[in-house]
């Protein structure tokens, strides 16, 4: 997991630079427990860094539910180790999700320092393309599929009448074409040389 200590890299970068932003860094609930996230936490929390921990805690790490590799249930009350606020939320609630990254970014954003979220969802496929979950309860599957976050806020907005179903249905159908056409673009690209190999890695490209 290298995610974790390039991005406290980047925010320190930030706070050097007396920069505005802030970083953000995603991970799940298997990696917190690897030893570089708590590295970068612990680094974070001394140097008082605007970075911004995201966990997203989706009930498997590999085929390995929480119990099975986690001391605790909880895992934002790990932060509170690391001098930094930490706060759970319902991972599938758009709003929610938006509300509570706002203010845990002002925070870090206010030089007070790191915080960590920890975003409460499932995992709908395989830990990758060759995992077909064969471990995992169907009925827990459709039990978590009710809880769609893109279909739950649909029905939230038809609810408070901010769209009407003309409007979703639009704006299905224009996801899909923009879907579409990067399928098609990237079937219908070449192979990229060589020579593009460090384009966008460093922010000043190694000289020749």
């Amino acid at each position: 997991m290298q995610a974790p200590p390039l991005a406290l890299g980047a925010a320190f970068a930030q706070q050097y630079k007396r920069d505005t932003g802030i970083t953000v860094v995603f991970f799940g609930d298997g990696a917190a427990a690897e030893g570089s996230v708590h590295e970068a936490m612990n680094l974070a929390g001394v140097w008082h860094l605007p970075l911004l921990f995201v966990c997203e805690n989706n009930c498997w790490a590999g085929a390995q539910r929480p119990e099975e590799h986690c001391a605790t249930p909880h895992i934002f009350q790990r932060a509170k180790g690391y001098d930094m606020p930490g706060r759970s939320v319902d991972g599938n609630d758009v709003e929610a999700v938006y509300n509570l990254g706002v203010e845990l970014a002002a925070h870090c954003r206010s030089g007070k320092g790191p915080a960590f979220m920890e975003a409460l969802t499932y995992r709908m496929r395989g830990h990758g393309e060759q995992d077909h979950q064969h471990y995992v309860d169907p009925a827990e599957l459709e039990i978590w599929a009710a809880r769609c976050p893109i279909r739950r806020y649909r029905q939230q907005l038809l609810d408070d009448n901010v769209l009407n179903q003309a409007r979703i249905r639009a704006i299905d159908q224009d996801a899909e074409a923009r879907v579409a056409a990067a399928v098609a673009f990237g079937d219908e690209s070449p192979y990229p040389g060589s020579e593009t190999a460090l384009t966008d890695v460093f922010v000043q490209p190694p000289s020749a």
